[in-house]
Order: C-alpha cells, then structure tokens, then sequence
C-alpha cells in the first residue's frame, strides 16, 4: 500500500505541490497520473523517491522503482554490457533477464550500442532494467514520449501483459490518454499543484460525465433535443452525456435521422479531464 497524506513541496516561496488529502493506493492499482506541464505530476514522483523536501507523511514501500524520460548510457559498450554492469548480473546465467529480454523480443538487440537503437529499442532497454527490479511500487514517466503510434501501442500491450497477474503498484505519468485508457484502473488528476480529483476511472466518468457519452465531430454544432445535457470536449466536437442506455440509444437514433456519423464511450480519460477541469474553473470564477 501507498499512503500520501497532505503532502506539500515548495521550491523557495514557490508551492510547487500542495495536494491538500489523502491519497491511498493499493496493490494491483494503476494510476493514469495526469496534468498540463508543470502541474506537479514529476514533483510528485521526486517526492516519493526523496529527491526533493516535503511535508506531510508517505507510507511507502521500501522499494521503488522508477523510468525517467531521459537516460545517459555509455555509448562505447553494446546493451548487453550495460544491462551486466547496472543490473550487476551476468546475463547468461541469470534466467529472470533472459526472460524479461525475450518478452520484450530485445535478444537481438543485445550486442547492439545504445547510440544504433531506435526510440522504441532505448524505451525497451530502460523499461527491462525498471522491471528486473520486480519492486512493489514502479512510477514510469512518460514512457513512450517520442515513439510512434504503432510502437507506442505494442510497449502498451506489453506492459499490460507483464503486469496481468502481479501485485505490484504502478504510477504512469504521461500526456498520452489512450494509454491510461489501456492500462490504468485509477486517475489522479493534478492542475497547478493541487488535486483536482482521484478514484476509479469508471466512477470519475460517471460524476463528470454520466453513463457514456456520444461524441459527434461538427465544426457548426448540432441540433440536439431539450433533454440532451451537452458537456465539454474538444473543440470541434459537441458531447452529449447519457443518463443510461436507453437514453443513450434514443439520442444515438435521433443523431442518425439527423445525418450526423457519432462514437460513444464510457472510459474517455479526456472528457474526465476536460469536464473536471471546467468545474474547477467555474468554481474559481464563481459561477
């Protein structure tokens, strides 16, 4: 279990995270952890692992494994060097790497220098270090910044598989919410240092959102009934949210009569984030 209580960091006068409750996560928890830039997420993260001064308590396990978005190898040696010196391990005789190297199908790569591997091949060789450590509590950030979509949704499926059946506590900080979709059971979500929300993703849905919500692409709007409750998306989109299925079904047949080409979702980490956010901002404007 993690326990974060209060926890507050300040750089000078700066309040750089002032969560302000308590947040609890349990085994075989994963948490989407997301924000704009600066919101706090990393701060977070250096706090767990006592890189930076807080106040309040963290009870927390006695191990932490953790990715960063940036990671200086040695140039001049192949992968699996690095992998035996870092890992202080021989890697032929040690039967869990040669695993965790063969269900990220790196074995080829293994004589290779960092310097030749593609984005996704350096993400592959970090992430096998992270999850070699078999730690209670594993915080990955932004793990597939600067791959393409393909690569991104095969290290997705990976991680996902790995962690399947293992007790382990995992926070995933990153821009991209599909990935969060696909992984995570839980969303902190972070807004100029401050927690803005936290639970399960099925229940933040449904307090921001409703049942599901139906998403139609139309620059110029559309002609919606009196009950339809519009809620906020992406610009260009009208959201329409749902009060349960046969509602959503009415409004999806009254779009078709309409013309109008329509999806429908329960888990849009988006739409939770947008619609958060926008009650925060009411909240502050007063209205």
């Amino acid at each position: 279990m993690l326990e974060m209580k209060h926890i507050k960091v300040n750089y000078g006068n700066f309040v750089a995270l002032d969560m302000g409750c308590d947040i609890t996560i349990l085994e075989h928890d994963i948490v989407g952890i997301i924000g704009s830039n600066g919101a706090g997420k990393s701060t977070l993260i250096k706090a767990l692992t006592n890189q930076v001064a807080y106040s309040g308590e963290i009870n927390k396990p006695n191990h932490i494994a953790v990715h960063l978005q940036e990671n200086n190898y040695p140039t001049t040696v192949n992968c699996r060097t690095i992998l035996e010196g870092l890992l202080q391990t021989s890697y032929r005789k040690n039967q869990r790497l040669i695993e965790l190297v063969k269900f990220f199908d790196f074995e080829k790569n293994l004589n290779q220098k960092f310097s030749q591997l593609s984005g996704g091949q350096k993400q592959r060789l970090t992430i096998i270090m992270v999850l070699y450590q078999d730690a209670p509590l594993t915080c990955f950030d932004e793990l597939s910044t600067g791959l393409d979509f393909e690569t991104r949704c095969n290290l997705m499926n990976k991680i996902k598989s790995w962690y399947a059946n293992k007790p382990a506590m995992i926070l995933l900080i990153t821009h991209y919410f599909d990935e969060i979709e696909k992984l995570a059971n839980k969303l902190l979500i972070i807004d100029h240092g401050r927690v803005i929300d936290y639970g399960r993703i099925t229940t933040l849905f449904e307090k921001y959102i409703g049942y599901s919500a139906i998403i139609v692409d139309c620059p110029e709007g559309v002609t919606v009934l009196n009950d339809y409750q519009i809620v906020r998306g992406e610009q260009g989109q009208t959201v329409i949210a749902c009060k349960n299925k046969s509602h959503q079904q009415q409004i999806v047949n009254h779009l078709n009569q309409q013309g109008y080409l329509c999806s429908v979702t329960q888990n849009s980490i988006n739409l939770i984030y947008l619609n958060a956010l926008s009650g925060i901002t009411k909240e502050r404007s007063g209205q």
